[in-house]
């Protein structure tokens, strides 16, 4: 699954296609046919350009961004524990101390807000690590710690590497103690498959979601103008369309709904 997903994913990013596309170019070149090489690199600039774009990034993203607003946590019910998706680190640096935060890092200030409303007992931490790297429930176990949240609230889930993964590994990791009722954080544009692959398990699930990227006001850079930033967003939506659809033609989702603070009990 991971691999499958990895490898579409690649297909499609804008940067690798965009890549793709000028080699096809200039293969077309080197095999003197101006026309297709033209068409190549013409598509190959525009895949780039509009990806790197605001008006790329947010008819990418925004669809995935809409159906998960940011809820207080007044809004939100209590639960039996609150479950953090990793992806908020970028695992142990070289030349630091432990494991820097990402542009994903308000997940775990979400969480930390959560449990200090007293909405659950407990946060547990779902991230794993290729062998001989530090897991990332660990990185994130470290960051929470130092913001206050005591050892005996932690619960660390070390092995998944994939969102399936996390969804499996916690329900069992839960099962022993009874818990079912869930407040999954998670990024925005990632909760959608987040959400059905949690439901898929059994667990009765609330998205507590954050870290959303779409902006209101006006930007400083004017929406038509390429930015890496506005590229990296892009990016990211790209791959959750492609981890949807590969979960949902391997039957890993339920069906994934939006849970309202006033239907939930």
């Amino acid at each position: 699954m991971l691999t499958l997903t990895k490898i579409l994913s690649l297909l499609v990013y804008p940067l690798s296609l965009g890549l793709l596309l000028f080699c096809l170019a200039l293969l077309g070149q080197l095999k003197g046919n101006r026309a297709s090489a033209g068409i190549y690199t013409f598509a190959a600039v525009i895949v780039l350009y509009w990806c790197s774009t605001d008006y790329g990034a947010t008819t990418l993203g925004e669809p995935l961004e809409s159906a998960y607003a940011a809820f207080a946590p007044e809004e939100l019910p209590n639960a039996d524990a609150i479950v953090v998706l990793g992806g908020a680190t970028e695992g142990v640096t070289r030349y630091g101390r432990g494991s820097d935060l990402n542009d994903a890092a308000d997940r775990l200030f979400t969480a930390v807000e959560l449990y200090r409303a007293q909405k659950a007992p407990i946060l547990v931490l779902s991230g794993g690590a290729l062998d001989g790297e530090q897991p990332e429930s660990e990185a994130m176990a470290e960051k929470l710690k130092l913001m206050g949240i005591p050892d005996n609230a932690i619960r660390q889930e070390r092995e998944s590497l994939t969102t399936y993964e996390n969804g499996v590994n916690t329900a069992s990791l839960l099962s022993a103690s009874g818990d079912r009722h869930i407040l999954l954080v998670t990024s925005a544009d990632h909760m959608r498959r987040a959400l059905a692959v949690f439901q898929a398990q059994g667990l009765q699930v609330t998205a507590a979601p954050s870290d959303h990227t779409m902006l209101s006001g006006t930007q400083t850079v004017p929406r038509g103008l390429p930015t890496v930033e506005r590229l990296v967003r892009s990016t990211r939506a790209i791959h959750e369309w492609v981890g949807f659809w590969v979960y949902g033609i391997t039957g890993k989702l339920a069906p994934a709904t939006v849970v309202e603070p006033a239907t939930q009990t």
